[in-house]
């Protein structure tokens, strides 16, 4: 099993949820978070100036999978959150030893 774990931007969430849905890819953990990397980030104005946050707003999104779905999983996230400009994310790929079921202990099950 592995973890996949991807920062998209914001507005590329609904084409990468579609994405991953199209893949069979229904169950996933979403988490909003801001990013500081050197590209251009929002920038807001107060009292008539415009101020840089100094942080691009993402999502992250993780989802576990069986070991034969890797592929298929991190190209239809890449496809659909690439714009080709600084700022489109990254996607890990990390090893996984076990997903457990809270409800019925059910033990590896993606």
């Amino acid at each position: 099993m592995k973890l996949i774990s991807s920062v998209v931007r914001f507005s590329k969430f609904d084409e990468v949820k579609q994405a991953l849905h199209s893949v069979r890819v229904d169950s996933l953990n979403v988490t909003e978070r801001l990013d500081h990397a050197p590209q251009k980030h929002e920038t807001t104005v107060w009292l008539g100036r415009e101020y840089s946050l100094g942080f691009a707003r993402k999502m992250q999104i993780d989802i576990v999978v069986h070991d034969d779905q890797v592929d298929e999983v991190v190209g239809a996230i890449i496809k659909a959150a690439r714009t080709g400009h600084p700022g489109d994310g990254h996607v890990l790929v990390v090893p996984l030893e076990h997903r457990y079921n809270i409800r019925n202990g059910d033990r590896d099950v993606a």
